[in-house]
């Protein structure tokens, strides 16, 4: 289903799953911002982004979790990127993201690179949330199954990179496999995964068929 309009109320929720979410001993996305609301905050931003963007999808009317994806042929156009260069520089400062920029230089090249420089479609998840009150209800595979749905359609896999093992496990318990681990120094590690799609649901790529439903 996809999101045209948020309430405030409702974009924050996001924002604090993501910012207050329990790392354990794991570093996380926080290094990389000033304390866990600039995460919350930052996050916000992304989500005005891509719903602006038309690029994000819940579960249902409650919405009681979120995704946003992008298909292939699919670019987040200027009103989708605005907003997250100025949550990111706000929350996070000049300094900061430029030793995290670097740290990501170091770490290696991700599977979305990869992808690229091969020229090998594939659809991107950005973000995925299920806002705290619905958690451990199953929402997760469902906002999950979303993607995969469109990866299935399409014929082509589903990408995502996650911040966490703790998540990189719940990412492969739902199907996805583990495509690759970059250390990125004092910001922590991230996880690269994939889902195949299912090869009996696969239709042929076309430029009309990988454009959004």
């Amino acid at each position: 289903m996809l999101v045209r309009t948020m309430t405030e109320e409702e974009i924050y929720d996001i924002g604090h799953a993501f910012g207050y979410y329990d790392y354990g001993e794991e570093t996380g996305m926080t290094a990389a911002f000033s304390g866990k609301e600039a995460t919350a905050n930052y996050i916000c931003a992304y989500v005005r982004g891509m719903l602006r963007g038309g690029l994000l999808h819940t579960t249902g009317e409650r919405g009681e979790g979120y995704i946003a994806y992008r298909l292939p042929k699919e670019r987040p156009g200027l009103q989708t990127l605005w907003p997250i260069a100025k949550g990111m520089l706000r929350n996070s400062g000049l300094k900061r993201l430029l030793r995290f920029a670097m740290a990501l230089k170091r770490g290696g090249v991700s599977l979305q690179d990869r992808m690229d420089k091969e020229q090998k479609p594939y659809i991107f998840v950005g973000l995925v949330c299920v806002r705290e009150q619905y958690q451990g209800q199953g929402y997760m595979r469902k906002v999950m199954d979303m993607a995969f749905a469109e990866g299935d359609r399409l014929g082509v896999p589903v990408i995502l990179e996650t911040d966490a093992k703790s998540k990189c496990d719940k990412y492969v318990h739902l199907g996805m496999e583990l495509a690759g681990v970059r250390n990125i120094g004092e910001f922590g590690k991230l996880y690269d995964l994939i889902k195949y799609p299912d090869t009996e649901k696969q239709q042929p790529v076309t430029e009309e068929a990988a454009m959004p439903k």
